[in-house]
């Protein structure tokens, strides 16, 4: 089983121990706050109160025998970068830091991080492409220039077939009747679409714009 360690236990932090943990993941939380360290005692397998700037204090954790780590420590660029390099530099193989700005991803990437976070920017960014659509309710960027998007059907789709909404570049990748808990995963091209059946789609960005200006517009 691989070993997380998340570094920095404020909104982002604590949810994402939660959720390793809840994943049934091997997760410990780490802060020099007490309150937030003790916040997360129930749902990490270890909460430890250190400071994270200092290196041999994360040594004598041993987050250097860990797979993952996540930094997520407030707005203090010079903080989180020392903290994102000393995890480097124990050997840590995939470290992802949640960056303050344009400037300091730069500065991340610079120094070899796994994965750079800006969770407001891409959270604004999702948030302009699903206002810019028709009746969709999620958007989900993927490739580049490919997005899924979920939508309720709208009376131009009820009682058509999967098929004949589908084309080179559109694929309705799942489905799920009113009242199912389940969808059903790529569903067949015969199938019927009923009056509030929730609709999952995969598409390029331009085709997706197309097909929700042409069929999700309530009528």
């Amino acid at each position: 089983m691989k070993r997380y360690a998340v570094v920095g236990l404020g909104s982002f932090g604590r949810n994402v121990v939660e959720q390793l943990f809840d994943e049934g993941k091997e997760v410990i939380a780490v802060d020099i706050n007490e309150d937030a360290v003790r916040s997360c005692a129930l749902i990490s397998d270890r909460a430890v109160v250190a400071d994270a700037t200092d290196k041999d204090a994360l040594r004598a954790l041993e987050l250097g025998d860990i797979d993952m780590a996540v930094v997520s420590l407030g707005e203090r660029l010079d903080v989180i970068t020392l903290v994102a390099l000393h995890l480097k530099e124990m050997g840590v193989p995939y470290v992802a830091v949640k960056a303050i700005s344009e400037d300091h991803r730069k500065i991340l990437d610079a120094i070899g991080i796994d994965e750079v976070i800006q969770p407001e920017k891409e959270a604004a960014r999702r948030l302009g492409k699903r206002l810019a659509l028709h009746n969709v309710s999620d958007v989900l960027p993927i490739v580049a220039g490919y997005v899924v998007v979920s939508m309720t059907a709208t009376d131009r789709i009820v009682g058509r077939k999967i098929g004949s909404l589908e084309s080179k570049n559109i694929q309705v990748v799942a489905i799920q009747h009113s009242g199912e808990s389940v969808p059903t995963l790529v569903p067949d091209d015969k199938k019927i679409i009923q009056t509030d059946d929730r609709l999952v789609i995969l598409g390029s960005n331009r085709e997706i714009s197309n097909f929700t200006k042409r069929y999700c517009k309530v009528s």
